[in-house]
């Protein structure tokens, strides 16, 4: 690259925010720290009804035994997350047939030790996988394992028995279905609603973060958010020609994409004072919106906008917004559209070799077969505990998080003994055990977002208690003895088997996928400047968009490993916010880029290099960067990224 093309003299901080220090993963203390979380008194209230109201129906017709079978089909309920009505019922059905199927296939198996050491690591595999490639959040594998686990202790003395305690599980499970469901009744558009205008209160984060340590963290935190308010509007199906509440939602949605554009853009041009009156203005959004229904006008902020010392773009995307809240007509505008794909696309795309999403499915099952394996090898009774313990302990999203639940879920559960041991001392009959499932089951949801080893407290003997009410005569001698045992090994098996296999997964990935990003920024920067198909342009967004977003993610979990190439990669944290800004600075150019051939000839050269130094963890070979004059911000963010990257791992 020639001398004349070197980058002009031009501070490129003025067009760049401070780098905040890289996130630090919280020590072996946070296992018992409480997280500062709102408590989702619904969801458990809501949950102890799915789990206690088919023991109380069994109860009613004499037959407990039956209650306490149909209630594992309650735990489909714990599945619901906060996903619009239309997707949650196709969601909970499919995690419905999931539980009976398992349950199923645990009462067909129960006598043979080998065909259940497979199924519990198929069944653990199987369920990470598709939770993993449709990014499907909640308990992933955690309660088809259960409801395996459990039915495997269960006894069915013939073929009929078998189909009759899976028909049970799913009535249990449709009821629960019903109970998720019912919230449509009073408000049928409020999860999309509430996704809306949490992609709003965090915009306003990002608004007032300009200039600041934090800008970066909530920049990516609001494109989250985005991506999971156009999910959800197109996961509820909304039809916008038939419904003009939809209608108004989809506009809502569409001008908050166009307000992070118009800020990304022209983020340099704000200063404190201004950027907190907008952060302002935008939050009032978010709050009337968390109570928007159909029909229902919302207070007029027009006067308050027209008052503030704001860009006339910024001034009227405000009014836009308000005057959608106010159900004025607005012509629509073309905004960043993200798409996750088909769920078939979404299941083959993380199929391959390099997978992470079929490496973590693999690990998990596999290691299940251990623990499966060590259980049914001991004289233990109701062993299948040992890889139960260890389902729920390798559900930590990263090493250090698979270890601090092993050590939440050991102490949590040893605890929870002696709260079980107390319970079944007691001897608890009829409708007395319908109404501590439900205090044990509505108080696990309440208190786990804030702790989980607080959750687990209440998760044992409220899983035991189900499980071992048709076995009076054992279950105290069960509880003082066994279960110290079977957890113990499961959460070993579990944090031994991650930390072996998994121990440095997410930092052999980091550098690689950096590289993969950068390289993708180049092309696409490429395509702007010749691409005319407006539909491709589309899909590369989305693309890059998914990509960075990813790309934050795995360095997340580098900093959950425990290993010296972990620490080491921590040194490519500002290589990451750079990519990532320059990422995010492309995705709001819609307009074509005027690039010379020798400009596009040195930038494809310059975006190669920038990638082979992230992969091989080296500063990059290049002398200077191309001077892009018509295009300073984008130059700038190139010279970020290449100053970032001038670090030996």
């Amino acid at each position: 690259m020639s001398d004349d093309k070197k980058s002009p003299a031009y501070n490129h901080t003025e067009i760049h925010h401070k780098i905040e220090t890289s996130p630090k993963a919280p020590g072996i203390k946070a296992a018992f720290r409480f997280n500062h979380a709102s408590s989702p008194w619904v969801r458990g209230i809501s949950s102890g009804l799915s789990s206690s109201l088919p023991i109380l129906i069994g109860i009613l017709f004499d037959h407990l035994q039956y209650g306490l079978i149909a209630s594992i089909g309650g735990f489909t309920y714990l599945y619901t997350k906060d996903e619009p009505y239309a997707q949650r019922a196709v969601k909970l059905f499919l995690a419905l047939l999931g539980v009976t199927l398992c349950f199923t296939l645990g009462s067909l198996f129960a006598d043979v030790a080998w065909m259940k050491t497979i199924l519990f690591g198929l069944i653990g595999a199987v369920s990470v996988y598709v939770f993993g490639a449709l990014k499907i959040p909640g308990p992933s594998a955690m309660f088809f394992v259960l409801s395996f686990a459990v039915s495997t202790s269960i006894p069915a003395p013939n073929l009929q028995a078998v189909f009759l305690h899976a028909g049970l599980v799913f009535l249990g499970g449709a009821l629960s279905w019903c109970i998720s469901m019912s919230g449509w009744l009073i408000n049928p558009r409020g999860p999309e609603t509430a996704a809306v205008a949490k992609a709003y209160r965090q915009l306003a984060s990002f608004v007032g973060s300009l200039g600041t340590e934090s800008f970066h963290v909530e920049q990516h935190k609001t494109v989250v958010e985005l991506r999971a308010a156009e999910t959800a509007m197109k996961q509820a199906k909304i039809n916008r020609k038939k419904s003009s509440f939809a209608h108004r939602l989809f506009l809502l949605n569409q001008k908050a994409e166009g307000l992070f554009i118009f800020v990304m853009a022209a983020a340099n041009d704000f200063n404190p004072a201004v950027s907190k009156k907008a952060q302002a203005v935008i939050e009032t959004f978010a709050s009337e919106m968390a109570t928007l229904k159909k029909h229902k006008k919302i207070r007029d902020v027009r006067e308050e906008i027209e008052e503030l010392s704001i860009k006339e773009e910024l001034r009227t995307l405000l009014l836009d917004v308000n005057d959608v809240l106010q159900m004025k007509e607005l012509k629509e505008t073309e905004y960043i559209q993200f798409s996750q794909g088909s769920v078939k696309t979404r299941l083959k795309a993380a199929f391959h070799k390099r997978s992470y999403v079929l490496k973590n499915a693999l690990r998990y099952g596999i290691i299940m077969i251990i623990a499966a394996a060590v259980a049914y090898t001991t004289n233990i009774p109701r062993s299948y505990w040992i890889p139960l313990t260890c389902a729920g302990v390798m559900l930590g999203a990263t090493v250090r998080a698979t270890v601090q639940r092993g050590i939440q879920r050991s102490v949590g559960t040893i605890l929870g003994i002696l709260i079980g041991t107390g319970i079944l001392m007691l001897e608890p009959t009829g409708i007395v055990i319908a109404l501590i499932v439900f205090v044990l089951q509505s108080t696990i949801e309440i208190v786990i977002v804030k702790n989980y080893a607080l959750g687990t407290l209440f998760i044992t003997p409220n899983a035991l208690l189900i499980a071992e009410s048709g076995h009076p005569d054992k279950a105290i001698s069960y509880f003082t003895s066994a279960r110290v045992i079977d957890i113990v090994i499961g959460s070993i098996i579990g944090v031994v088997g991650t930390v072996l296999v998994f121990k440095r997964a997410s930092s052999l990935r980091l550098p690689y996928l950096l590289g993969d990003v950068i390289r993708k920024e180049g092309q696409f920067l490429e395509m702007l400047s010749t691409e005319q198909d407006e539909e491709r342009i589309k899909r590369e967004r989305n693309k890059l968009q998914g990509e960075l977003v990813n790309l934050r993610a795995l360095y997340d979990n580098v900093i959950g490993e425990y290993s010296k190439t972990a620490v080491k990669l921590e040194g490519l944290w500002p290589a990451v916010v750079a990519t990532q800004q320059l990422g995010y600075m492309l995705l709001a150019s819609f307009e074509g880029y005027e690039l010379s051939e020798t400009e596009k000839r040195e930038l494809k050269e310059t975006f190669a290099q920038l990638a082979a130094a992230a992969e091989q963890k080296r500063a990059p070979k290049l002398s200077s960067v191309p001077a892009l004059k018509r295009y300073p911000i984008i130059q700038g963010e190139i010279v970020a990224l290449y100053e970032s990257l001038q670090v030996e791992i």
